[in-house]
């Protein structure tokens, strides 16, 4: 008779135990670089009450004149402009573990958290890239790729220079694109040689740290062919609710389990159409 094997697959699977690590294999998640690239400058003004900021304007005079000896010169007058930041957005998501899946499953607690507050911020910079208007009045400030998809230096410099038409401070000034753009950069020999970049390698490393253009550069993947070329200013955010994890008790509902409910309170308002440049 041929010899009898017993093999973990058939005969002694029922008692080849399994293990279950305690760490997870983390999902792949975008980077959301908008919401730390715009201005908060009227946050502390409603933190306590109120649902409404009004952000006031003080227009430029008209050029002074050459007033001659003995001659008299009139009073000259503005008209002060508001907009107004409202307080009207609240992003939610909520989730429900029942107790048994507590005591019998690895702790997940923390990392379903983690990822109910990764959807308040991945939801809150759609909301920011929606609202993105570009003044559409000449020069327009929404323009083309000069050539396809590309990122190409031409099409850096157009965009920098509608916000030195429009007078737009060149500190502190923002480029975010899409991957694909993004990864054009690295084509532009003179953002990647060591002559022209202070320390660091752009190609070794496979990050453009320092400015290009006077722009500090960033990458998304929830932006398709486009890049936004801007000042933090262009745009405004209050947020008046800060980010608020509460857990509760379903007990009372007769359900033997916890529900946690994520939410965040905040305005948004685009403030000036002319500092920021959309190429697609």
């Amino acid at each position: 008779m041929a010899d009898q094997l017993i093999t973990a697959g058939v005969e002694a699977s029922a008692i080849v135990p399994e293990i279950w690590s305690s760490r997870f294999y983390d999902v792949l998640l975008a980077e959301l670089p908008f919401n730390q690239s715009i201005s908060r400058d009227y946050e502390g003004e409603i933190s306590d009450l109120g649902d409404i900021v009004n952000v006031s304007t003080v227009p430029e005079f008209s050029d002074a004149i050459e007033l001659a000896e003995g001659a008299r010169n009139d009073a000259d007058a503005v008209t002060v402009t508001k907009q107004q930041l409202t307080i009207n957005k609240r992003l939610v998501k909520d989730f429900i573990v029942t107790k048994r899946a507590q005591l019998q499953s690895l702790p997940m607690m923390d990392k379903l958290r983690e990822h109910a507050v990764y959807a308040i911020m991945k939801k809150m910079q759609s909301l920011i890239i929606a609202d993105i208007v570009p003044s559409a009045a000449a020069p327009d400030h929404d323009i083309a790729f000069t050539s396809g998809t590309t990122l190409a230096l031409a099409d850096i410099l157009a965009g920098k220079q509608l916000l030195d038409d429009a007078n737009v401070s060149e500190a502190n000034r923002k480029m975010i694109s899409g991957t694909a753009q993004y990864n054009d950069l690295f084509n532009i020999s003179g953002f990647t040689s060591r002559d022209y970049i202070p320390a660091g390698s752009p190609l070794t490393s496979g990050s453009i740290q320092t400015p290009v253009l006077g722009f500090e550069p960033m990458m998304t993947s929830e932006l398709g062919n486009v890049s936004y070329l801007f000042h933090p200013e262009f745009m405004t955010m209050a947020i008046q609710d800060n980010l608020n994890i509460e857990v509760f008790n379903l007990g009372s509902d007769g359900k033997r389990a916890n529900r946690v409910n994520v939410d965040l309170l905040f305005g948004l308002k685009q403030l000036g159409d002319t500092r920021v440049v959309k190429i697609s």
